[in-house]
């Protein structure tokens, strides 16, 4: 076996050359793990840069919502939010029902005059008494009979005007009763005013022309209810379940109608739109063909006056302005 032999620098002993071979291998030895060193750690923090920009942005993100949670939030005023609600929701009603309850007061008032001017064409009346004054006259008298309870229109119920317009129905039995002639003191009461002015009213219509005013009677309440049910009627119902809805307690809410001063207001609503749903349903079912000719007559009043009544809507839906109310005012002072 022939080993390598190493040259020796001349003036020197073989074993220093091969001392200054390892130094260099050793030297480079230290340089290549000094670069793969290197190497690693450069490789190392490119890895890491990503997530370290990650982790800055949530940091970033963190930062801004602590920012955000250290403002202070905006309470929400839910009393004065739900009042915008009621407050919008009644205009929606005023807006929409202006123009129907305008053109239903209308046509109340013309029945009203379809049945006047069938009771001055089949009345006498006294000596010189013209057409107009028997329409007048029956006008005042169906005016009358519901004076008492005319302030508090939209605030009573159906029943306690049928309570007040409940004698207009009776009174005919008036007709074959007797006078007060023997009597020492007359009983002049406002009511009692009221029944003799009906008895009155009713006297001076013979009976073969009872018939003819009961026709005409009955022609003008079909042709209203007709129209009452095509126009209004309707509408009445959806504003009623509407309002009805409105006032309902609402577990979601903390704050309630009730807490407000719009409960007053919706109910005197509903009760209003209530009146003139059921008045108007009253006068249709209500008005029927009867033999008894007293009981007729009676019930050509009674209808008069309900629909007196109705034709009054503008005063008692004074927030609506409709039209008619200085008209009906104007009649009213004239009477």
């Amino acid at each position: 076996m022939n080993f390598l032999s190493l040259a020796a620098l001349p003036g020197t002993h073989p074993g220093d050359a091969i001392t200054d071979v390892l130094g260099i291998v050793a030297v480079c030895a230290f340089f290549a793990i000094a670069c793969y060193i290197g190497l690693q750690v450069l490789t190392g923090s490119s890895q890491k840069s990503l997530p370290a920009s990650s982790s800055l942005g949530d940091y970033c993100r963190e930062s801004a919502e602590k920012e955000v949670e250290k403002e202070p939030k905006v309470e929400v005023d839910e009393k004065q939010e739900l009042e915008k609600h009621c407050e919008s929701f009644l205009i929606e009603i005023v807006e929409t029902g202006r123009t129907k309850l305008d053109d239903f007061a209308r046509l109340s008032d013309d029945t009203f005059n379809q049945i006047s001017d069938g009771y001055a064409s089949n009345s006498f009346g006294h000596e010189g008494e013209t057409h107009a004054v028997r329409s007048k006259k029956f006008l005042s008298v169906c005016e009358r009979q519901w004076g008492p309870i005319r302030n508090d229109i939209g605030y009573v119920s159906y029943m306690d005007i049928n309570e007040v317009l409940r004698h207009i129905l009776v009174n005919h039995r008036m007709l074959d009763g007797h006078g007060h002639g023997n009597n020492e003191v007359m009983d002049m009461s406002p009511e009692v005013l009221r029944s003799q002015e009906l008895v009155a009213l009713m006297r001076v219509v013979p009976k073969d022309k009872v018939r003819l005013l009961q026709e005409q009677l009955l022609a003008a309440v079909e042709n209203f209810g007709a129209r009452f049910d095509e126009e209004c009627k309707v509408w009445l119902n959806e504003q009623i379940v509407k309002i009805n809805a409105e006032m309902r307690p609402r577990k979601s809410r903390s704050v309630q109608i009730s807490d407000t001063e719009y409960y007053k207001r919706f109910k005197q609503m509903r009760v209003r739109l209530e009146l003139v749903a059921r008045l108007a349903d009253g006068v249709v079912e209500n008005t029927q063909r009867v033999s008894e000719s007293g009981l007729a007559l009676s019930q050509v009043i009674h209808v008069g006056t309900v629909l007196r009544i109705l034709a009054s809507l503008p005063e008692w839906f004074s927030e609506l302005e409709l039209a008619g109310q200085e008209e009906a005012a104007f009649e009213l002072e004239s009477v």
